[in-house]
Parts: C-alpha cells; structure tokens; sequence
C-alpha cells in the first residue's frame, strides 16, 4: 500500500503523531504505564485511593479508577475482575468487583459476606459495605509535559505555575466503603493497620477484535498491504484479508483468505487469488477462477503492529515474514488486544510508571512483568531496578542524598507496592505516615493529597515540586469523588 502525495503523507504522519499524544500523554500515576494495558484500557488502573471517612471514622474508602480520558461511552468490562487487596497481617484478602447486564449493574463481594450489588452511577449499600461504580471526574492533577521534559534531560524543567494536563478529564471509578470492624477482625486479624494494592485480571473476551479493522503496511516496503476485516461468522470470530501484492512475474494479484481468530492472530489459512477474469459488467463462462496461492497466518503484538507469514505453493514466491504497521483504522471503533489473567496493579501511585523501566537500556517488557507479578512474595525481584531509578532521579535538583531514605533503603519499601494505611486514626492528610512514622495520620492517600509534590519531595529533595495544586470539585460525602465533566 503506497502513500503516494504528500498531502496523504502529511495526514498519516499527522495521525500517527495524534495517536502517540494521546497514548503517551497520559503515562502519569499510573495511566497506561505498561504495553499490556495500553492495550485493554478496561483493565487499566489509573489510580487507587485509600482513606478513612471524614464523615465516618467507623468506615474505610477505598478508591479504584480505570480507563484514562474516560467519556460517556466508556464502559467496565463483563469479562475483568477489578479487585480490591488488603492485608492486615492475617494474609491477603480481596473484595471483588465484577459487572454485568452489559456492564449496567455491579457486583462485589469479599471475606465474611461482605457485599454490595446494583445499578451503576448511585450509591449502593450492602452487607458491612456499599459501592459506588460510574464516570467520574479524574482527580489526579500533574504537570505531565514538564515531567516528561525532566525525566528525559535528566534536570528540572518544571515552570512555577504549572500546567495541569488532568483538568476536566473522566474516569471509571469503583469506590467502595467497608465498615472498620468488618476488616480489622477478618480471617483472624486483629490489627488496625492495612497494607492494600487493587489489580484488574482479565477473565474472558480475549485476542483481537473488532479494532483491527484497517490497511496494514510494512513502512520499509510500501507498494503493497493488507486489509483485515473482524466479522462475526456462524457464531465464531473470524479475520478476513486481502494481501494487495504482486505475483512472481511483478503484476498485481489479490490473495485473500478467511479464518477464526485465535488468540492474538490466527492459524495457518488457506490463501487463495483470482485469475482469469475480464474487466466488468460481463464474465465469460468459468471466469474468473479460484487459485491456491497457499498459507498465511496472523500475529499481532499490539493495536498498531503484526506480522503477517506466508508460505506460498506458486513456484518462485517461498515463504516469508511481513512486518505490519497500521496505516488506517475505523472511525469509532476502539481497539484492543485482550490477554488473560493480572493486567495491571498499584498500590502506590508512580511506582511503574517512574521507577520501572526509567533508564537505557529501555525494556517495556519489564513494566508489563511488573503488573502481572501476581505474588507479592515475588515483587522483590523489582528491589535492584527501583534502586538504580531512584538514585538517578535523586541527582535531579543537583544534589544528591537530601531524599527521605537513601535509594539503598528506600527502594525495599517501594517494591512492597501497597498502600499502608491505619483505620484507627481519622485524620489522613500526610502521604507514608505509617511508614515514616508521621503521629496521629492514617496514611493511605486522599484524593486531594499533592501526591506528586510528595514523590518529588521524598524521591528527589525538599521543595522539588510540579507547581500545580489540587482543582477537582469533591462531592462532600461518599463516594466523595467529583461529578463526571
């Protein structure tokens, strides 16, 4: 498939550009921080939220939010488990939450009958908990583009004031309230002091869909492409292409094939091509006719990248690999590809987003290792790489050893990715208190807190800060979080 103007030259590279922004932009607490979730934003935890209940000392607030820049058509999916953790000593625990009647009604439920299930967008109550699940305002707030410019010269580039990229976005939010007792004294714990993540796993409607819909290209040898068609036939999902190439002696030839799809691409299909046609609106007698030009399969590594395999049975062509780029999608078709079990986790926010993956030699396989790391037993094995970050983010004001714990102690007690908070005291406005030992605050993290300035401050030194300040509308009581822009 050739761009053969400028001007359509212009517009591809334009799109492209849009696409990267908008996939890249928002890479902040925790938004589309690793290639799995920027792939099934169901799944995608943008932040989690844990705080005692201003209005109710008797009632633990646990926040999760899902898909960046969500809108009105954003939906939960039927097929994700999004789960609250927690873990007061006595092992971890979960409170679940699922959806259904086409993500119209939630679900949770946890250790010794906790539950709560209804309507999405109101608050409902349960057995020792309620929930809350609909759009909401996005209440993180970050200078995101002046991060980006740090992180990558590696020197400050914050502007005083800051520039929020977060204001006015959406989000999906779960926000549930458990009562304080129905906690503390579960699966024989009695201790007011709780370590807890959230995690999203994927449970069913898996491999490409819809989304891979378009023209597909290899950049390094344009003159020839593929179109993809996802259908419903029979019952069954299967990929339709036309490969637009060329036949052994250089003219063109159409080959086409049709197959289920599985899991991220597809089998081996029969691939066939038409010959002996005539120009329309009249066919001879047996014209055309139906070739075997042999196999091709599918794979694909994500929204904008596949590969397509061939192994032709015409003398001359062999067997071969094509490397696809997208080129074209369909309007208002989103796109995702789906894989099964843990997406994406957080505890505390920017852990995988800053501190996994930071420095050369780059490998986003490790930011995706890091979400899927199931075990918190197996989380230390991040300890070495958050160290390594942290000791190149603290040179960052020019001074090196004014953060709150040297790298060397630090990095364990970010790897051990939970948010600690204690339900015994009401007043939760100071971001590690448990940790750092900070005298009657809960810890956790509200949803105003200035989290960034708190990182910068703890990571980097005393007063490094974005320069931008809390600007969400909270609603006064639970699920606390602002009405949806």
């Amino acid at each position: 498939m050739n761009t053969r103007s400028s001007l359509s030259r212009a517009m591809i590279s334009l799109s492209v550009a849009a696409a990267l922004a908008a996939s890249g932009i928002v890479q902040a607490a925790d938004h589309l921080d690793s290639p799995i979730v920027k792939n099934d934003p169901a799944a995608d935890i943008n932040d989690l939220f844990a705080f005692v209940n201003p209005n109710d000392a008797s009632e633990l607030v646990l926040v999760m939010d899902v898909v960046p820049v969500a809108n009105r058509n954003s939906r939960f999916s039927d097929a994700v488990d999004y789960v609250f953790h927690y873990d007061n000593g006595a092992g971890d625990k979960a409170i679940t939450c699922k959806f259904s009647e086409s993500s119209t009604r939630v679900s949770c439920a946890g250790p010794d009958g906790l539950s709560a299930s209804g309507p999405l967008d109101q608050v409902v109550n349960g057995n020792g908990m309620r929930v809350f699940a609909g759009l909401a305002d996005d209440p993180f707030f970050f200078d995101f583009a002046a991060f980006n410019a740090t992180k990558d010269a590696l020197a400050p580039k914050f502007t005083n004031p800051g520039t929020d990229f977060f204001l006015g976005l959406n989000t999906l939010t779960i926000t549930i309230g458990v009562k304080n007792e129905r906690l503390v004294f579960s699966g024989g714990g009695r201790s007011n002091v709780f370590k807890t993540y959230a995690s999203t796993k994927r449970t069913g409607d898996l491999g490409i869909g819809a989304g891979f819909t378009g023209h597909w290209y290899d950049p390094a040898n344009s003159g020839h492409g593929v179109q993809t068609e996802i259908i419903m036939l029979d019952g069954v999902r299967q990929l339709f292409a036309v490969w637009y190439v060329y036949d052994e002696n250089g003219k063109q030839r159409w080959v086409n094939a049709l197959g289920p799809v599985v899991g991220n691409g597809t089998g081996d299909l029969q691939a066939y091509y038409t010959a002996n046609g005539a120009f329309p609106p009249v066919f001879g007698a047996g014209q055309p006719t139906l070739e075997l030009f042999g196999k091709i399969s599918f794979n694909f590594s994500s929204c904008d990248h596949g590969t397509l395999t061939y192994d032709a049975s015409l003398a001359g062509l062999g067997s071969g690999v094509v490397p696809l780029t997208r080129l074209t999608n369909v309007e208002g078709v989103d796109c995702s590809l789906l894989s099964a079990g843990q997406i994406d986790r957080m505890g505390r926010p920017g852990i995988n987003t800053v501190l996994i993956n930071l420095l050369p030699p780059h490998n986003d396989a490790l930011k995706d290792q890091y979400n899927q790391a199931v075990s918190i037993a197996s989380w230390t094995q991040f300890t070495n790489e958050i160290q390594a970050n942290l000791a190149a983010i603290d040179t960052l004001d020019g001074t090196t050893g004014n953060t709150v714990l040297p790298p060397a102690s630090l990095a364990p007690v970010l790897a051990d990715d939970r948010l600690i908070v204690d339900v015994s005291k009401p007043t939760c406005d100071a971001y590690l208190a448990v940790e750092l030992g900070v005298a009657n605050q809960c810890g956790g993290r509200t949803l105003q807190r200035d989290i960034i300035d708190d990182t910068l401050g703890a990571i980097v030194g005393p007063g490094v800060s974005d320069n931008v300040s809390f600007d969400s509308t909270l609603r006064t009581d639970f699920p606390f979080i602002g009405v949806a822009n």
